[in-house]
């Protein structure tokens, strides 16, 4: 398994799982020692039958599991490590059926803008004053980013380019120094390379700029359900979208944390496709989100 993140998924699948250590490598007839290298990348030697093994414990395919191990970037591992959101969101994601495609954006922006030197300042010693700036550079929750403005329930839109080009006309109406045509783009390229969709009619379309202050959130709940890819496959009718700041991508990740544990919440997305009003909407969001996002 030289060469890709085979140990750091397991991991990752195992806690999103609810699986100890412990008891993985009783049931594999390993010790806690020998699968704890393992999952730290030290041990790279694993025969296949044992592969196909651990892909049956966790649940997925043996060609999941390889499969997400070469997508994650090296420098997304050493994220993860430093990055307690970051796991977090991967593990809520693979929850809800994402794959590792997903941290497309966040390689991007560590190899593009702050590279391995993001990580490497994570490990520096704070000090009190930069402990409370690195405070600010997470989501503790979403009511600084969910705009009210931006909560619309009842949509009606034909397919997702719609519902794309309405997402970008709103999100400029609030943000003067935003092109509607630019949010358009980025939506759409982070869509070519991976679909946002989680499941159980759900999307979570994100993207990110340069020319704003602090990452926007907005929610929609469809009147009818829409086709999400071109092909036609899976329909969607709850959507949550972010636009992130690109040089904060820890922002980012922690948002999509946050908004991917709610919706793989049958209560809340109950909730919210109840709601009449978008006033209600963004309500139900907020109080759910303190009642489940940092469980």
């Amino acid at each position: 398994m030289q060469g890709i993140a085979f140990g750091p998924t397991i991991r990752l699948l195992r806690q999103a799982k609810g699986i100890s250590l412990r008891e993985m490598a009783r049931k594999l007839g390993v010790s806690p020692a020998f699968l704890s290298q393992i999952e730290a990348g030290r041990q790279h030697k694993i025969p296949k039958a044992r592969i196909v093994q651990v892909a049956s414990m966790l649940g997925v395919s043996e060609a999941y599991l390889l499969g997400t191990a070469r997508q994650i970037h090296p420098d997304v591992v050493d994220f993860l490590k430093e990055t307690p959101e970051a796991a977090e969101f991967l593990i809520t994601a693979m929850k809800s059926g994402l794959v590792a495609e997903d941290f497309a954006d966040l390689r991007e922006a560590l190899k593009d803008k702050a590279g391995k030197g993001f990580v490497r300042r994570a490990k520096l010693p704070a000090t009190s004053r930069k402990k409370k700036r690195a405070k600010k550079d997470v989501a503790d929750d979403l009511s600084s980013f969910l705009d009210p403005a931006l909560c619309v329930t009842g949509l009606i839109v034909q397919n997702r380019d719609r519902l794309f080009r309405r997402i970008s006309k709103l999100v400029t109406k609030r943000n003067k120094s935003l092109a509607t045509e630019t949010i358009l783009e980025k939506l759409e390229h982070r869509e070519r390379q991976a679909p946002t969709i989680v499941g159980g009619g759900v999307a979570i379309p994100h993207a990110f700029v340069s020319d704003i202050d602090q990452p926007i959130v907005g929610a929609m709940y469809l009147k009818r359900a829409v086709p999400f890819s071109p092909d036609g496959d899976g329909r969607v009718k709850t959507v949550f979208f972010l636009i992130g700041n690109e040089d904060k991508p820890q922002f980012h990740i922690s948002i999509l944390a946050r908004i991917a544990r709610l919706c793989s919440t049958p209560e809340f997305l109950d909730a919210f496709g109840g709601s009449r009003t978008n006033r209600e909407l963004y309500k139900t969001i907020l109080q759910w989100d303190k009642r489940v996002g940092s469980v």
